[in-house]
């Protein structure tokens, strides 16, 4: 178990960057953090990892303490990697040797076979004689990925691991990750700023805020009942209609058309998005709205509202 208790940390007087960060999280599960740019991810994932010392509270792995880099000659947990931005690559190795060199304790032919499996998870076949510094910043996230999970180590950090990749890439390697958590009991923190992104690998997803987790929850109910305006807008497009003092949060997904009584509307204009059609709204008092369908709304006039999620 991994148990992440009561974090504290702060750059200066001025900016507590976490507040209080506490969460038990087990073996064999994907958890997503989303938050704002800024708000302390980055730096929770650095001190789960042992690579930066909180300013109060601890971390503990299998019930012993994850050291701080003040603790040890060298920083970080053996069984604790972490995939960030920085990506910490042997610039003027070639990409195969960026990886063999994580697998060395295993025999020779199991090193070449899965070293090959990792070349052709991130597609990287093609450049692995080329030297890491000649990558592009999308081919290093990849090796960068890559290196982390040839260590097949116990706990694996991801931050923002997807934000260079192309979307195919992104499905392919995330359904390869949550494999490895299924088969080899792996714990999985995936840390993005995109909650639509981190709703398709994850069961349960805590929402950053304010240097705290203001709500853990499932991907569900993240989407379909967001606490508020901000915290809804990071799972995916949200109306806001505003009624009197009160706020009305619905899903774009969330109506069904009428011929009387609901809500009146005029088209707008419609953009077609592959899988769906976006169409634009006003209502009588100029407020817009989004409806997702099969095809172009022109002649909707009413719809009436799946769910009532109103917020004062």
């Amino acid at each position: 178990m991994l148990s992440i208790r009561q974090i504290h940390f702060s750059y200066n007087e001025q900016k507590n960057v976490l507040r209080g960060v506490s969460i038990d999280l087990n073996p064999g599960e994907v958890f997503g953090i989303v938050g704002a740019s800024g708000g302390g991810k980055s730096t929770l994932l650095k001190i789960v990892a042992g690579l930066l010392g909180p300013s109060k509270g601890s971390v503990y792995w299998n019930e012993e303490r994850v050291l701080g880099p003040g603790e040890r000659l060298i920083p970080g947990h053996s069984e604790i990697q972490l995939v960030n931005q920085d990506f910490n690559l042997d610039l003027f190795h070639t990409v195969r040797e960026n990886i063999r060199v994580k697998i060395l304790h295993l025999h020779e032919k199991d090193r070449e076979r899965f070293c090959d499996e990792l070349l052709d998870l991130v597609e990287l076949n093609e450049v692995a004689a080329q030297q890491a510094r000649y990558l592009s910043g999308g081919e290093q996230q990849r090796l960068s990925i890559a290196r982390a999970l040839a260590l097949e180590s116990e706990v694996l950090l991801m931050d923002e691991p997807f934000s260079h990749l192309d979307a195919h890439l992104r499905m392919k390697i995330g359904a390869y990750i949550k494999q490895l958590v299924e088969v080899r009991n792996t714990l999985c923190i995936l840390v993005s700023h995109e909650g639509d992104e981190v709703m398709q690998w994850c069961r349960k997803i805590a929402f950053l805020s304010k240097g705290k987790f203001s709500r853990i929850d499932t991907p569900e109910a993240f989407y379909f009942n967001p606490s508020n305006f901000d915290e809804g807008a990071y799972f995916g497009e949200l109306n806001e209609l505003k009624e009197g003092r009160s706020k009305n949060l619905f899903r774009p997904c969330e109506y069904k058309i009428v011929k009387k009584d609901g809500l009146e509307v005029q088209f707008t204009d419609a953009v077609f998005f592959g899988a769906y059609w976006k169409s634009f709204f006003k209502t009588p008092d100029k407020q817009t709205i989004v409806l997702y369908s099969n095809k172009p709304l022109k002649k909707v006039k009413r719809i009436e509202l799946k769910s009532k999620n109103t917020k004062a």
